[in-house]
């Protein structure tokens, strides 16, 4: 039984190739130390006749715990009472995951670039 040999028969394009491997690796261990911490991503949205607190809340919320959402929205806007105006702008806190999801795509296209 006989062993196959690997024999390089192009020892540039192999050190290029390991050159762009680890430069595409501390490129990534960079960007995520760097993208460590997101400031809040708030979205502005009008509000519509018979909308609520707790209506927006259910609609742009994560899902998570609806009056700490309805806390956070009065607390960006800055309101005394829950009562909504209609036709008024209000900001409402966007998901880190859209963030997220733009990152992975930036790394993608840069990586398509350099190979």
């Amino acid at each position: 039984m006989s062993k196959n040999k690997y024999v390089l028969k192009n020892n540039k394009r192999f050190f290029r190739f390991l050159f762009i491997i680890t430069l595409i690796t501390f490129t990534l261990i960079y960007t995520v130390s760097v993208s460590g911490y997101n400031p809040p991503q708030y979205q502005s949205i009008f509000v519509q006749s018979g909308d609520t607190l707790w209506s927006i809340a259910e609609r742009y919320g994560n899902n998570g715990n609806i009056r700490e959402y309805i806390h956070n929205v009065k607390k960006i806007n800055n309101l005394g009472s829950s009562v909504l105006n209609e036709n008024t702008a209000i900001l409402i806190p966007v998901e880190d995951w859209f963030y997220l999801a733009d990152l992975i795509l930036d790394l993608s296209l840069m990586m398509h670039r350099i190979i």
